[in-house]
């Protein structure tokens, strides 16, 4: 092992990290944190080694030479972010045709966290963006820290003591690399042991393309550029390289290695005969510069927009393509787990899309930082070459750059896409996510009543309804017969959903079975009160004409109102828009009291009431109906779920806040029974009932009373061990044993 150079090792700690991973699954998950103090340790001098560089690098800079970097880093910086919009652009098209429709997100109702500009780049207290590890307000104050001493007289009198000081850090920085096989080592183990196959398998689309596009900029197009204006070989630099872009994959950081990159890119400007001390230093001071602004690996995480628009069946339009790229160059400034919900609200792109990117960045992280690496490693050569006046024009490696690269890219976008058709057929929609879900709660033995009837049974005179349903041991529940996601039935034609779930914990709690009765559309009001229902469990809004002639439960879920409208209708996107249009028309079932409150907003809109939500879609998509209904009005949770089975629609809210109700149970008129559905009310959500069906019929998260870990240890190797036990060793009370006894 002594004699293999740093690059080896960490290669061998990195894939030993995922074999011990692999093995035991979340057995080893403990290995983080020896992970986690590896990081630390190399994060620990980063920022003041920045500081202080920076600081003495420009105090000595004149300002000549550093207009000349300000320079040429521009414009390579804007020559290389062209590139990434140019793959930002032709990248999708490795998308194949696959719709699937969108589950609600408590992020409808969430307002996004501010871009604070001020905080990120204005070092009002440079001590707390030290401790909040605000780079960009750091790097500011020690810009303006050197540009102060730039023009003293006795300034050496502190940048030496500072340079020695740098090269303290620097050493320090040197000692913990050597422990970076082990470090790796152990970060690698630990993510591995955490993996959900599953979460993963429904995002192989963008990570396949994402890794596309970083394999492609990293190893073909950044080379190339590197090579047509800059002497430095591609050879060269992933030589001296790799170690260190081994190290900051395995961490995920490449802020803990930036000492080690920096003398990196020394040695590379040192492999070159003409090359001066002057243009060493200068590293120094481009290095920290460039790291503040976009990368392309920050910047080509942004293909995660289209993927987000194509998974959930919005697939980006040409004429959005000019917002995306805007979006994406102001958001790439700052970490994508900020960035990317911006331009995601920009292109009205779902915003529960962005779990999928959480639940990626185990992975990406780790991409994405190479190619950031590389990134700031191609910057930094082609600035320090052109202020060293070493750029040379090279036409013919521009011309073969242009034909490798253009056939590479088309040839890798035409596989990926025939890639990905193959493997998406496996994936299911979330439409057939919806229709595979099953019910939560204990199943009890149920009937459906196919059309609305009186209960058969009449209370006895004293009778309580409660005693009633124990008398008949059975509960009889209302239902809407198309309510997705509340009432409906699945593929199998069986009766699921959020309320159907509820309805058989209540009669799993009251030990008795269930009748289910439709509910009549316009005949909710006088069913109830003629004895059909014990109970109704879908989504019944809470309104005063309710209160008023029924009874009901205590709330058990608060929505928000919405409109569904089709994709295509832009006039209820935002509140100004709304406000000023000439007349328009929305539906809404039986709650007409809730869409006048909500129509108050709106002079000129008016309303039409429909008996069923298929009617909605019936004359929506019926041209050349009479009746023209621009939008229909209920929950964003059922609008949502609506999306899944019609995807041509969309979610939308036009009032600058959200317009909030909750939901009842319409019950049967009687004090024992309403204080029995409250209290029990009360007693589930306490112990995670509702939460759980919630999750599962509304969020679409399904539940797993056992969420199983894989390894290969306890799936393959512990039950072929526990079947060889099983198959050789005789149990000591077998009967053998007793024929041995006996002879």
């Amino acid at each position: 092992m002594k004699n293999l150079s740093l690059s080896t090792k960490v290669l061998i700690g990195v894939f030993a990290g995922i074999f011990l991973g692999l093995f035991f699954g979340e057995g080893v998950g403990w290995l983080s944190i020896a992970g986690d103090i590896f990081i630390g340790l190399l994060q620990m001098t980063v920022l003041p080694y920045i500081m202080f560089s920076l600081i003495v690098n420009i105090g000595r800079l004149d300002m000549e030479t550093g207009k000349r970097i300000i320079k040429f880093g521009l414009i390579f910086l804007s020559l290389l972010l062209a590139i990434g919009m140019f793959y930002l652009i032709i990248l999708p098209m490795a998308f194949p045709d696959w719709g699937s429709g969108n589950f609600y997100s408590n992020d409808f109702i969430k307002e996004s966290p501010p871009f604070d500009v001020v905080k990120l780049y204005i070092p009002a207290n440079p001590f707390e963006s030290l401790s909040d590890n605000v780079v960009p307000a750091v790097v500011l104050f020690s810009i303006f820290i050197g540009l102060g001493l730039m023009k003293l007289p006795n300034k050496e009198a502190l940048l030496k003591p500072l340079d020695v000081l740098t090269d303290g850090i620097n050493q320090v920085n040197k000692m913990i690399v050597k422990i970076t096989p082990i470090g790796v080592f152990s970060i690698a183990a630990g993510v591995v042991s955490k993996l959900s196959w599953a979460d993963l398998s429904r995002l192989q689309g963008y990570l396949l393309v994402y890794l596309l596009a970083v394999i492609l900029i990293t190893f073909l197009v950044l080379p190339y550029v590197i090579s047509i204006f800059t002497p430095y070989s591609s050879k060269i630099i992933f030589k001296i390289t790799r170690s260190t872009l081994i190290t900051i994959f395995a961490t995920g950081k490449i802020i803990v290695v930036f000492p080690q990159l920096i003398e990196n890119i020394k040695e590379i400007i040192q492999s070159e005969e003409n090359t001066t001390k002057k243009m060493q230093d200068e590293v120094d001071i481009i290095m920290p510069l460039a790291y503040p602004f976009p990368n392309l690996g920050t910047f080509m995480i942004f293909i995660f927009v289209p993927f987000a628009a194509w998974y959930s069946g919005n697939s980006l339009n040409f004429s959005d393509y000019p917002i995306f790229l805007s979006s994406t160059l102001l958001s790439s400034f700052v970490a994508p787990i900020t960035g990317l919900p911006f331009t995601l609200g920009m292109l009205e792109i779902p915003l529960e899309t962005f779990q999928l990117f959480v639940v990626s960045t185990v992975l990406t992280d780790r991409i994405r930082v190479v190619l950031g690496a590389f990134h700031l490693i191609a910057l930094t050569l082609l600035t320090i070459s052109a202020s060293g006046g070493m750029i040379k024009f090279k036409k013919k490696k521009f011309t073969q750059a242009i034909v490798v690269i253009s056939i590479t890219t088309v040839v890798s976008i035409i596989g990926m896409r025939t890639l990905l058709e193959n493997s998406m057929k496996n994936i299911p929609t979330n439409l057939e996510i919806v229709n595979s879900f099953k019910i939560i709660s204990p199943q009890q033995n149920f009937k459906i009543i196919e059309k609305a009837t009186k209960n058969p049974n009449p209370k006895w005179k004293g009778e309580n309804t409660l005693s009633r349903i124990k008398r008949r041991n059975q509960l009889r529940v209302g239902y809407y017969k198309n309510a997705m996601p509340f009432s409906y039935k699945n593929k199998d034609s069986i009766m699921v959903g959020y309320g159907i779930d509820l309805a058989h914990q209540l009669a799993a709690d009251l030990n008795v079975s269930l009748e289910f009765v439709p509910i009549s559309p316009g005949n909710l009001i006088q069913n109830m009160n003629k004895d059909y229902y014990d109970i109704v469990m879908s989504d019944i809004f809470l309104s005063s004409k309710y209160a008023e002639k029924i009874e009901l439960s205590k709330p058990y879920l608060n929505v928000s109102l919405a409109l569904l409208t089709p994709k295509e209708n832009t006039m209820f996107d935002d509140f100004d828009t709304t406000s000023k249009l000439d007349t328009f028309t929305i539906s809404y079932i039986e709650r007409g009291e809730i869409a006048k409150e909500f129509l108050s907003y709106f002079s000129k809109g008016g309303a039409y009431s429909v008996p069923e939500i298929h009617d909605f879609f019936k004359i929506n998509n019926n041209r050349k109906d009479s009746i023209k209904i621009d939008a229909h009005l209920t929950s964003a949770e059922r609008a949502s779920a609506l999306t899944i089975s019609h995807q041509k629609y969309k979610v939308v809210n036009p009032l600058p806040y959200h317009l909030n109700n909750a939901l009842v149970f319409p019950i049967a008129r009687d004090n024992v029974w309403r204080r029995y559905i409250d209290k029990w009310i009360d007693f589930r959500t306490k112990d995670g009932v509702f939460q759980r069906v919630y999750d599962q019929w509304i969020l679409g998260k399904e539940f797993k009373k056992e969420q199983e870990t894989w390894s290969i240890y306890e799936n393959i190797l512990k039950p072929k061990w526990d079947t060889f036990k099983n198959d050789t060793i005789i149990p000591k009370n077998s009967g053998v044993q007793k024929e041995k006894k006996s002879e």
